[in-house]
């Protein structure tokens, strides 16, 4: 095009312009007008013309009908692309391939407990359209087929030779007849899926035109679909296996992934949605974000943080220190219990016949509660013949006041829930799950999200006998739980330590007001026992299996009493156990949170003095445990021992390289959200960029800047 027959001659600010930025450049910053009169030009008005605001709508520049002379007006003047950008058709459709997306998980794990990384291909496809200015609609189309996985390890001495390995394909793929379930089953999950997208991500960005004042925000709301196909050949984006409900996800060489979805997903928690969510994120190239090294999180967080944000790796450093010191100290800390719990259980034994006159008091009263009557009529009008059903209320008057042992009952109740092996397996298992409820909290990360930090077993063995750090971790366990007695000694248990709190705690039951007063009620004892003879009746009434004949009904009065007898010992014993339990749990649970909660404050301390306090502050964090001073400088060692092996190696160590290995990690990270651990639907902006780099690079219209994401 010769600008001068358009222009006429002698333009700087065009010359200005095509020298620094070219042609293009010059056509951007020139208006169509002419140089000799500044009257409109031919161009000029079309150009005019073709960017006047829709009626009702001024911010959105109409796509209007030009005339042949007016579109080669325009074209003379800014050039092919701007006068596509503003005469263009309204719908524009592309197709995405990135077969170079890999990602990099720590999901397996060493012989010494360590995780180890694996490449995992991405390899997204889709459509996408822009709809004029607005909205933008992704396509994925899912091809559902049917195929077996290999399901033998080829480690083991047993597999044959040649074994692929474990997870692999085994021959080829088949389609999913057209009368199985899993048909119907895909479509509704995949369309599930991106119910769980729609509504959460906007395109924003704006359109300036050459010489305009002011520029038009656009934003394009992204609309996510799928699409089922079944047939063998029919074209597609991604190709997905559905297993039948007779394999279960989870069992060897059965993982949930993009590739593979279950009807069964066996140990798998969450939403079936939810769980396709999250893989039909990876089919528009969003990796996943767990399983993350200490250096892949970090590079993650960089990514998603403002600019102006403060690095979060010192906090984050911290807190991995902290809760590698914990774990390591959960199975010392269990075992120093143990040894206690004979003592523990000798304490809370002692106060049984105080439980007991408490506990006969509640059943004599709460065993003729109204509900419980009417169940025992109920039940026992329904197992008899009808020619006992006047004898029925009587029986169960009977049953529930003069023939109803409130001592002998209860008390056998209060045994069953006081014997040691139930106080140990009770107070045990408490204090262990409390143990692993702290050490499973998430610790929330600014401008980022909420992580959770996973301590490999490497970790935790080293505080085994003969470990490294067997010694540390026994001595900090003793001065928390209580010391062990010296052989031919008696054990001096301080009253600070949580054996000695246990070994005080029954004796609070004499007190009014306690623990024993209020929970073992008339109304609290009543309640159990309904509730048992519940589900007898539900036990009862439900189906039987084929070939097992029905119990003949109770056809005299004896057998009438006997079965009443049986209904109100068993209900009565169970209730009364059940509330023997609730008092062990309602007293000690606070005691062994309050323990647990005393143990990671000294850990923090420790490990602020160590990795935060300066050499000034010191002094005034008072004299520090030895032991944990040896812990925390121990896992402190072996956090900068992996960071130092990883240095340098960003968000995909493994990258595109099929023959490249990473070191070995004591410590994982994994993002909480819809792409990580699926704990809940949170998303980011970030996640997103590939995808809206695509946008840019494909769909943008001219004079239109990058478009950024947005999400909600």
């Amino acid at each position: 095009m010769n600008w001068i027959n358009c222009y006429g001659s002698g333009m700087p600010e065009f010359e200005s312009a095509q020298r620094a930025g070219g042609d293009e450049a010059a056509r951007s910053e020139v208006a169509p007008r002419s140089e000799v009169t500044g009257a409109a030009s031919p161009a000029a008005a079309a150009w005019q013309l073709a960017r006047t605001p829709v009626k009702g709508d001024p911010a959105t520049p109409s796509r209007r009908r030009l005339s042949r002379g007016q579109v080669l007006a325009l074209q003379r003047a800014v050039g092919n692309r701007a006068t596509t950008g503003l005469v263009r058709p309204v719908a524009q459709r592309v197709a995405i391939k990135d077969p170079t997306m890999t990602e990099t998980l720590y999901n397996k794990e060493s012989a010494g407990g360590q995780a180890t990384a694996k490449k995992y291909a991405l390899n997204p496809q889709y459509a996408m359209t822009r709809n004029g200015d607005s909205g933008v609609t992704v396509t994925v189309r899912i091809k559902f087929l049917n195929q077996l996985r290999n399901t033998i390890d080829p480690k083991s001495p047993t597999a044959p030779p040649g074994t692929p390995d474990l997870g692999a394909p085994k021959g080829e793929a088949t389609e999913i007849p057209a009368s199985d379930t899993r048909r119907a089953w895909a479509k509704e999950t995949a369309e599930g899926a991106v119910k769980k997208w729609n509504g959460r991500l906007t395109l924003v960005g704006e359109q300036k035109f050459p010489m305009s004042p002011t520029s038009i925000p656009k934003s394009l709301q992204v609309t996510f679909t799928s699409v089922a196909v079944f047939g063998l050949g029919e074209q597609a984006d991604n190709q997905v296996i559905i297993h039948p409900s007779s394999i279960v996800a989870g069992s060897p060489g059965q993982p949930i992934d993009a590739g593979n979805w279950y009807v069964s997903k066996g140990n798998y928690s969450g939403d079936d949605q939810v769980i396709a969510a999250h893989e039909y994120g990876h089919l528009l190239g969003i990796p996943d974000e767990y399983s993350q090294s200490n250096e892949q999180l970090n590079a993650l967080i960089h990514q998603a943080a403002p600019k102006t944000a403060p690095s979060a790796k010192a906090a984050l450093d911290r807190a991995t220190v902290e809760r590698m010191v914990f774990s390591s100290l959960k199975q010392p800390l269990l075992n120093q219990l143990a040894w206690a719990m004979p003592t523990i259980a000798q304490a809370i034994r002692a106060q049984r016949p105080l439980v007991k006159k408490t506990m006969a008091a509640a059943a004599r009263t709460g065993v003729v509660d109204a509900g419980i009557r009417d169940s025992l009529r109920s039940q026992l009008t329904v197992s008899s013949e009808g020619k006992l059903a006047p004898s029925v209320p009587e029986v169960v008057a009977f049953e529930t006041t003069k023939n109803f042992s409130d001592q002998a009952d209860s008390g056998e109740g209060v045994e069953a829930g006081f014997s040691v092996a139930a106080l140990t397996g009770q107070i045990e298992d408490a204090y262990w799950q409390g143990l692993l409820g702290a050490q499973g909290a998430d610790v929330a990360v600014a401008d980022f999200g909420w992580v959770s930090i996973r301590v490999a077993s490497s970790v935790s063995a080293t505080t085994v006998s003969g470990g490294a750090n067997a010694a540390a971790a026994s001595g900090s366990a003793a001065s928390t739980v209580g010391p062990s007695a010296n052989p031919g000694l008696p054990a001096i248990v301080p009253s600070a330590s949580l054996e000695g709190r246990m070994i005080a705690l029954p004796t609070t039951w004499a007190m009014a007001g306690s623990k024993l007063a209020t929970g073992v009620t008339a109304a609290a004892f009543s309640a159990k026992m309904l509730a048992i003879l519940k589900s007898a009746a539900a036990a009862a009434a439900a189906p039987l299996p084929p070939g097992v004949a029905p119990k003949p009904k109770l056809a005299s009065q004896r057998a009438l009493y006997e079965r009443a007898y049986g209904l109100v010992t068993n209900a009565a014993r169970g209730a009364s156990r059940q509330l023997a339990s609730e008092l062990i749990q309602t007293t000690m649970k606070p005691v062994l949170t309050a323990s647990i909660r005393e143990v990671e404050a000294t850990i923090t301390t420790e490990v602020n003095r160590v990795m935060t306090t300066s050499a000034a502050g010191v002094h005034a964090l008072g004299t520090p445990d030895p032991n944990m001073v040896a812990m925390v400088a121990a896992m402190k060692t072996t956090l900068e021992a992996n960071q130092k092996a990883t240095k340098g190696t960003g968000r995909d160590p493994l990258g595109a390289s099929a023959t490249a290995t990473a070191p070995d990690q004591d410590v994982t990270y994994s993002y909480q959200g819809m792409m990580g651990s699926n704990a809940n639907r949170a998303l980011r902006p970030d996640q997103f960029q590939p995808f809206v780099d695509h946008f840019n690079a494909k769909l943008m219209l001219p004079f239109e800047k990058k478009f950024e994401p947005e999400v909600k």
